[in-house]
């Protein structure tokens, strides 16, 4: 094995590309045909044999650059596998964004190169990206069946789920905890249209949910939507998906039109109790708590672009 020398100031011992044989509705096999004959290569069957192998190779090197070919849940396994493995502070993910939403990387804009990421921790797993409950699990649900169409792109199922389940809409009656940096907290209880807790900023194939997140700040982005009309909720969605529900993110400031019905937190820690599936980077969870807390600065990152 040839030693590889990052920006990060260390050797990588092993490269491993990962492969997710259903991403981007079969890009992962026209891309195996430009890895080198002798590079190492995984090509996935199953999530839970993946997460298995991440898991064990970096048991066995956790010196390894693990190059992953997929787009948000394949990410989302193979974070995972990288922290419960107990090696994250020694092997890194390269992504080659493949998948049919890609909603991580798009956060990645204001990033370097290579860049050591926060990752969310909720209940006893861990998101990349963006931890999610109420409207939007329905809206998930819906878009993997759409997904499966032909011609229907990533972002255009979540669309089409977005019209499906606003016409089925179900308020959540849910207690929300936040817990800030200073070590205070705030609770909230009452109905709510969604949740939507973020490390990135995108979901849903380019909303941008959460734009004030940041991959390294230590801290939690949080959109809080009130239950409200369906009339309400169409007029919000176009701000919603540019991101221009917030009017100042720094300071987070909904814009005026929406400061009845929409909430934007920045915090360290958020638990919501009451919900009944949690939506984590696109991967579904039959929960009804979902108490999510940043881990700053836990893993590796290089981004790699086709």
């Amino acid at each position: 094995m040839v030693a590889i020398k990052t920006t990060f100031g260390r050797k990588i011992k092993r490269i491993l590309h990962i492969l997710n044989p259903l991403a981007g509705k079969g890009t992962a096999k026209k891309v195996r045909r430009h890895i080198k004959e002798t590079d190492e290569t995984y090509m996935s069957h199953s999530p839970s044999e993946t997460s298995k192998f991440i898991r064990e190779s970096c048991q066995v090197e956790p010196d390894t650059c693990f190059t992953v070919y997929g787009g948000d849940g394949t990410i989302h396994r193979a974070v995972n596998a990288v922290m419960d493995s107990g090696c994250a502070n020694e092997a890194m993910l390269k992504l080659v964004p493949i998948g049919s939403g890609n909603d991580f990387v798009r956060s990645f804009d204001d990033m370097p190169d290579e860049f050591v990421s926060d990752i969310m921790k909720f209940n006893d797993r861990y998101a990349a990206n963006i931890v999610n409950m109420g409207f939007d699990c329905g809206v998930v649900k819906r878009a993997i069946k759409f997904k499966k169409l032909p011609l229907v792109s990533g972002s255009f199922s979540y669309i089409l789920g977005v019209i499906g389940e606003a016409l089925h809409k179900k308020a959540m009656k849910a207690k929300i905890t936040l817990t800030y940096e200073d070590g205070s907290t705030e609770v909230m209880e009452d109905k709510y249209l969604l949740v939507a807790i973020g490390n990135g900023r995108w979901y849903g194939g380019g909303f941008k949910a959460v734009p004030g997140a940041k991959l390294d700040s230590g801290t939690l982005d949080v959109t809080i939507v009130k239950n409200i009309s369906i009339f309400t909720f169409i007029k919000l969605v176009g701000s919603f998906k540019k991101g221009t529900h917030i009017a100042d993110t720094e300071n987070c400031i909904v814009k005026k039109s929406a400061q009845k019905y929409l909430m934007y937190k920045r915090c360290i820690g958020c638990k919501v109790e009451g919900c009944e599936t949690i939506s984590a980077d696109g991967e579904l969870y039959e929960e009804n708590v979902a108490d999510v807390k940043v881990l700053p600065k836990a893993i590796s990152i290089i981004q790699h672009k086709l």
